[in-house]
């Protein structure tokens, strides 16, 4: 492996870009867990909103495309 931090940096940024599937099942995967998580507490009762819900999958893809940029950056770094 020619380069450790960018490797490891491309494959952060991977998981970020990746994380907006997996919370959209996380919040969308049953029914009956929709129901439980908007009627938590704070932090979770926001999440059945759509605009929160938008803004954190962008947050999480500008992240993420943030990273493996920044990964390519590195790797050709010498």
């Amino acid at each position: 492996m020619k380069n450790k931090a960018g490797f490891i940096t491309l494959i952060i940024g991977i998981f970020f870009l990746l994380s907006p599937l997996w919370f959209y099942w996380l919040i969308h995967g049953s029914h009956e867990r929709y129901l439980w998580i908007i009627n938590g507490p704070y932090p979770l009762s926001h999440l059945g909103s759509g605009p929160l819900q938008l803004w954190t999958m962008l947050a999480l893809v500008f992240i993420g495309m943030a990273l493996s940029v920044a990964s390519v950056f590195l790797y050709r770094k010498k």
